[in-house]
């Protein structure tokens, strides 16, 4: 058996000043996007993390919406509107660790709600957009089977260490804080309310999350996200749960505020439409944090509530480009998987008349196009297995691709057990030792 360490160098770009230059690059389109047909996002199952952050499959996480004691209703009755302040003295806020575990083998692209948000508000990236729509996007991307595997490009271990000796100003400690805080006022773990005084649900611990996994198209891509459910509305009269998505904003006191809500709502719309999130609520609060009102919406009423105003957006436009972004992606990753698994192949068939039978593996969907291709032992593909970084940026002409080598991978210091960007577990799960003939 082929000792693991093979020759995974062929076919890798050249380097130039130890960073690959792009191996493809998009073009935005001057025009508005060509339409595409996107399919309504269907849940496919639900998952918990606890307190303590383990996983959990079962929806033990689950919360119940009940409306928010604010000013303007009189603190549901009790006189006192929600204070967003309270209980931020001993708030500690968790650091995100997201896994991938095990998803369908059939479809095109897996990822976070956060990251197809990203590719799927990209359209309304400029140079003269607001802020949070001039930031674009780094993402790393593989390529197992016909199957694109999307995540967040990870700070490496020095940035890590400098964010950690980094305290966040306390203002802006507190505007995250409410955002949470807001959840607790307006949840409880059962459908008929709260069980704590005026409304809290009790303190916020950001490791429980309830999270739903959906599938969805967008043009030819077929999609499977992960993302995390607020709560849901309990049901009249037999009719299904509603998913509600809870937000704060400051209360807009003139054009300028109008305006950054009506630019957020893009956000707001994607981040529910994208995981069939059908309803909003969104508390709106004064400096001091005091919770003045709540108005609830439909997802599908944001685009048409925009329209005509000053920080209007298409949604179709946005979908669209997102939908071309993932095609381009896989047609581009697919051409360089190909390449790659060639120049391997035709090295390790080399070493085989000396170090006997290589354990080759093959992707359990052998019917796929790309699912014929050999690929590598767990030992190789934890050493080396092909990622690419996927960027946008100013000034937001072109989407770039390139490879991202081995050592730059490792940087960040979560590459132990990995193949490529998946634990080397869910590898052995998708691929399956190749036939021998």
């Amino acid at each position: 058996m082929h000792a693991p360490g093979m020759p995974m160098a062929h076919g890798a770009p050249p380097m130039m000043q130890g960073v690959p230059p792009p191996i493809a690059a998009m073009r935005r389109p001057d025009g508005a996007p060509q339409a595409v047909s996107i399919q309504q996002p269907t849940l496919v199952s639900s998952f918990s993390y606890d307190e303590s952050k383990t996983l959990c499959f079962d929806d033990r996480s689950k919360r119940y919406y009940h409306a928010p004691p604010t000013q303007q209703n009189h603190g549901n009755g009790s006189g006192a509107a929600a204070d967003l302040n309270y209980g931020f003295e001993s708030f500690h806020e968790k650091v995100p660790a997201e896994a991938l575990e095990a998803e369908l083998l059939r479809t095109n692209v897996i990822t976070w709600r956060g990251i197809l948000t990203k590719l799927c508000t990209a359209w309304a990236c400029h140079v003269q957009a607001p802020p949070m729509f001039r930031e674009g996007f780094e993402l790393n991307v593989m390529m197992l089977g016909d199957t694109l595997i999307i995540e967040e490009t990870p700070p490496d271990m020095h940035q890590l260490a400098a964010l950690a000796q980094q305290s966040k100003p306390r203002k802006l400690q507190k505007a995250t804080y409410y955002g949470y805080n807001f959840e607790s006022f307006c949840t409880a773990n059962t459908p008929d309310g709260p069980s704590a005084p005026n409304g809290w649900g009790g303190p916020v611990n950001t490791n429980e999350q309830w999270c739903h996994i959906v599938k969805t198209r967008l043009g030819d891509t077929r999609v499977m996200i992960g993302g995390e459910v607020d709560c849901v509305e309990s049901p009249n009269h037999g009719a299904p749960e509603t998913v509600v998505e809870l937000k704060t904003n400051m209360q807009p006191r003139n054009e300028q505020d109008q305006l950054k809500l009506q630019v957020k709502m893009l956000r707001m719309y994607m981040q529910s439409f994208l995981l069939g999130v059908q309803s909003i609520v969104v508390g709106f609060r004064d400096h001091k944090g005091t919770l003045l009102s709540h108005e609830q919406y439909r997802t599908t009423d944001l685009p048409r509530m925009v329209r005509g105003k000053p920080g209007q957006w298409n949604a179709h436009h946005n979908l669209s480009f997102g939908a071309q972004v993932l095609e381009w992606l896989r047609k581009e990753v697919g051409r360089e998987m190909e390449r790659w698994s060639f120049h391997v192949a035709q090295s390790l068939k080399q070493n085989e008349a000396v170090r006997g039978p290589y354990p080759w593996r093959v992707h359990r969907t052998t019917q796929s196009f790309l699912g014929h291709l050999p690929l590598p032992s767990v030992e190789d593909a934890e050493m080396d297995y092909p990622v690419y970084r996927v960027s946008f940026q100013p000034p937001f002409q072109q989407v770039t691709l390139r490879y991202v080598p081995p050592a730059e991978l490792q940087r960040d210091g979560r590459r132990a057990h990995r193949c490529g960007l998946v634990p080397s577990a869910f590898y052995r799960w998708a691929t399956s030792p190749m036939p021998t003939v």
